[in-house]
């Protein structure tokens, strides 16, 4: 038989109380005569509460005739009918175990459902806020040999030291009058050994249907922008970092809204991941970018998609105060990124796909000017106008010049002379990067891709010939003999992967990549502040290969062996060989 219950209209305590004391009663109770009486007394509560109607209770017990003479039954006389029963209750002289049962099973279904609906069986339970958010992160620890060329020059100064200190004396570098003071310079001759370590969290919200936000916290150096690494035993890898497991920095990596108006557009704001196709030669893979962006795609037949992505992205932005020590203020020089990306996705067969995206990414505002005329002041308490056209940010490889028109005070060679230094070629990059999926084999699959950059607002007359007046025209790197002028505008990358074809993909034990990849990058091909952090220790002007594998040893955790060889193209010879050795787990 079945017992139709009428299921209540709110899941109040009361309501609860009673339909679990109905169930334990029914089947947990020891003896016949007892579990009749609370049956009784139960079904009741349940008619006045409204949880069960007369009419339902009467048809139940007309299913469940009694036996004529049970033996726990009180006898009545012979003629006597049994009292009245008034029409809101109800009268069990006998319930059957297997009705106990199956009214036990239906009530505590009833109320299990309900309270899963209604979120009031498990007070314990999280509030429903965090059924929004998502939490997720990685780990990464790595071995890291840096390993040079022995005829490597050692004659390589680092500019980024220069513009983010103190201006530096030209003057007085080279001249051997007891008051020579050299520049900072590159490592490029002694091997070193690092440990380093990547940990990342990040929380996902969903906030409506169409809106979402993203925070994640990541480790990382406060000096640029590609390198979210920490080295164990330094705080910054620099003279004086102190060791002694001292604490890594922790930075805001990730903080971006996304809406998405339609299934196939949609808008980010803040601070977020690259949005354009992964690029070895121009962006490095953990860079986050600032500003705005759209990104959409239509699906046109025939296994064709075209995809754009558009976006304008703030570099630099002027100091509110700037030239702080001086009552003179000087006008904004800020800088943005600003591109937009095509291209088309073509699922020729299953086993085969094909994409190709066209990209230009315009840098406004990133080359140095030269300054008004500047009288040399007490070190720290003057500027330069064009001071914030400076490189903020440098890893090697674009060519500089100094933007200071210093005016001297005694004889122009030797009158104090100090300098900061701007990127001397505009940047209009074209990028054109195809990709060939072949999944024929479905145990190795593999992918070919390729990419060509040519940065069209590059000038060489203009590069030769502009600079302060007292100063010699033209830059002050990537020369070669005679002081010539060696630097270039193009670069290119083949690479062949096979395996999993992403990282992402590598989640179980024995997932496995291996690829081959071949780059050759031009001093002023794109901005070497942004681009690769690890090819030929980072930046551009650099060519040579690379050889990396990957294998999951467990659940979302892999280990990967890359081994790099490069050497500059222009300048000094500068050669170097690196191992990288990760470990990686994330969830």
């Amino acid at each position: 038989m079945t017992a139709t219950i009428r299921r209540w209209n709110h899941g109040t305590a009361l309501s609860t109380t009673l339909a679990t004391c109905l169930a334990a009663a029914i089947a947990l109770a020891p003896r016949a005569a007892q579990a009749d009486a609370q049956t009784v007394k139960l079904i009741q509560l349940l008619i006045q509460k409204g949880i069960l109607s007369p009419g339902q209770a009467k048809d139940l017990l007309k299913e469940t005739a009694a036996p004529a003479k049970p033996a726990h039954a009180p006898l009545l006389p012979e003629g006597t009918e049994p009292p009245a029963v008034p029409g809101n209750q109800i009268r069990v002289t006998y319930v059957p175990q297997f009705i106990r049962k199956q009214i036990a099973d239906e009530v505590r279904s009833e109320v299990m459902t309900e309270a899963q609906e209604e979120h009031w069986a498990a007070p314990d339970a999280l509030p429903d806020w965090t059924k929004r958010i998502k939490i997720d992160g990685d780990v990464r620890f790595r071995y890291l040999g840096d390993m040079f060329d022995q005829n490597n020059g050692n004659q390589f100064i680092n500019f980024n030291a220069i513009n983010n200190g103190s201006a530096f004396d030209a003057n007085n570098y080279g001249v051997n009058n007891g008051t020579q003071a050299n520049p900072p310079f590159l490592n490029t001759t002694e091997d070193r050994n690092r440990f380093r370590l990547r940990a990342r969290i990040g929380f996902t919200a969903d906030v409506a249907d169409w809106v979402s936000a993203r925070i994640r916290l990541g480790t990382g150096q406060d000096d640029g922008p590609v390198s979210p690494n920490e080295t164990l035993g330094s705080t910054n890898g620099s003279l004086g970092a102190s060791g002694d497991f001292s604490k890594p920095s922790i930075y805001l990596d990730r903080a971006y809204i996304t809406l998405k108006p339609l299934q196939d557009l949609n808008f980010v704001f803040g601070r977020f991941p690259n949005p354009f196709l992964p690029s070895d030669l121009m962006f490095y893979q953990d860079l986050g970018f600032d500003g705005v962006a759209a990104k959409g795609h239509v699906e046109v037949g025939g296994g064709v998609t075209v995809f754009g992505t558009a976006g304008a992205f703030p570099l630099f932005n002027t100091s509110f105060d700037f030239s702080t020590n001086s009552q003179t203020k000087f006008s904004s020089s800020d800088s943005y990124l600003t591109a937009i990306q095509g291209g088309v996705d073509w699922q020729i067969t299953p086993a085969l796909k094909a994409e190709l995206g066209v990209g230009l990414f315009d840098f406004l505002g990133v080359s140095g000017a030269v300054s008004s005329p500047c009288s040399v002041q007490p070190a720290g308490q003057y500027y330069c106008n064009t001071d914030n056209t400076r490189t903020p940010f440098e890893q090697f490889g674009n060519t500089l010049f100094p933007i200071r028109n210093i005016v001297p005070t005694g004889v122009p060679t030797t009158s104090p002379d100090p300098q900061y230094y701007g990127l001397a070629s505009r940047f209009n990059v074209l990028d054109i990067h195809p990709r060939l999926e072949i999944l024929t084999y479905p145990a190795v699959p593999v992918a070919l891709e390729g990419q060509y950059i040519k940065n069209l607002a590059f000038d060489r007359n203009a590069i030769v010939n502009h600079g302060p007046p007292l100063e010699a025209p033209g830059p002050i790197n990537n020369l070669g003999p005679n002081s010539h002028y060696q630097g270039g505008d193009t670069g290119y990358m083949m690479k062949a992967t096979f395996g999993k074809l992403t990282y992402d993909d590598i989640k179980s034990l024995w997932d496995w990549q291996t690829f081959i990849s071949y780059r050759y990058l031009e001093t002023d091909a794109t901005l070497d502040a942004i681009a690769d952090a690890d090819f030929h220790e980072g930046g551009t002007n650099a060519q040579g290969y690379i050889l990396s594998g990957a294998m999951g040893i467990a659940h979302n955790t892999w280990v990967q062996l890359r081994y790099m060889s490069a050497e500059a193209i222009s300048g000094q010879h500068y050669g170097t060989t690196q191992i990288y050795l990760d470990l990686n787990a994330r969830f």
